[in-house]
């Protein structure tokens, strides 16, 4: 953290900006709230569709909605999208649409055969293999 500040901190010429400071004070501080603000969404939205009686399939679609909403709202604002959680928001999604429309397809071993091939083509086969050095 303290090399990321430095780098919005200070000048070209090594010294204190104040000007660049105050910027990213500003931005540490929206991200703070940004991310108070999507886990009180959470809570809120896990105590109605736990009261209402939702089913699983519509809890998620909501939790993901938060996710990848909190995410684009970041992205409005300037502040930096958490790549992470985008994943995540995608994974409620799909797990969400699964659970609503009742596919009888079980979705885990699929997706841990997806991660699998995925990690595999990423960082295991390297992209340049055809190719002479």
């Amino acid at each position: 953290m303290m090399r990321d500040m430095t780098k919005w901190c200070c000048g070209p010429d090594g010294k204190p900006d104040f000007d660049k400071m105050t910027e990213y004070m500003e931005r540490h501080d929206r991200t703070s709230k940004y991310d108070a603000a999507g886990w009180a969404l959470f809570f809120i939205w896990v105590g109605i569709a736990w009261l209402a009686g939702f089913s699983l399939g519509v809890g998620l679609l909501g939790v993901a909605a938060i996710t990848l909403g909190m995410q684009a709202i970041r992205r409005a604002s300037g502040v930096p999208v958490e790549g992470f959680w985008v994943l995540v928001g995608i994974g409620f999604a799909v797990a969400g649409l699964w659970q609503w429309l009742d596919i009888q397809l079980q979705l885990a071993p699929l997706v841990l055969i997806g991660a699998g091939i995925a990690i595999f083509f990423w960082r295991v086969w390297p992209k340049n293999s055809g190719q002479a050095k």
